[in-house]
């Protein structure tokens, strides 16, 4: 009798784009965030007309993430209390919506929006 073994792995991959995504959606729900900071333009992006997700990066070591983002700030906010909710925001919403590991959300402040609008 012949015995039959069907072994499965799983794996998931999932884009860059998607994480930044998700990282964008986090930071818009902040209060006192104006929003991402703009990322210098690469080159591959000017030639191919490609989309920049701000200053958004992304690490992976061992499928543990490592996420920085810089976030421009509304006029009036505390920069540590807001980075510090940014951080706590963007953590649980990677590790709920994709299951992923986040070990580190590095947050900067980029600049302080002073347009009265």
């Amino acid at each position: 009798m012949s015995r039959i073994i069907n072994n499965f792995s799983k794996s998931l991959n999932v884009s860059e784009d998607v994480i930044a995504g998700v990282v964008t959606n986090a930071v818009k729900e902040i209060e006192g965030v104006h929003g991402i900071a703009r990322a210098p333009q690469t080159f591959k992006q000017f030639i191919f007309n490609e989309k920049s997700n701000g200053d958004i990066s992304v690490e992976t070591v061992d499928d543990v993430l490592s996420v920085s983002v810089g976030i421009v700030l509304e006029n009036g906010t505390k920069a540590v209390f807001v980075s510090e909710k940014v951080q706590d925001k963007i953590k649980s919403a990677v590790q709920s919506m994709l299951g992923l590991t986040v070990a580190k959300v590095n947050v900067t402040v980029r600049s302080v929006n002073f347009a009265e609008e």
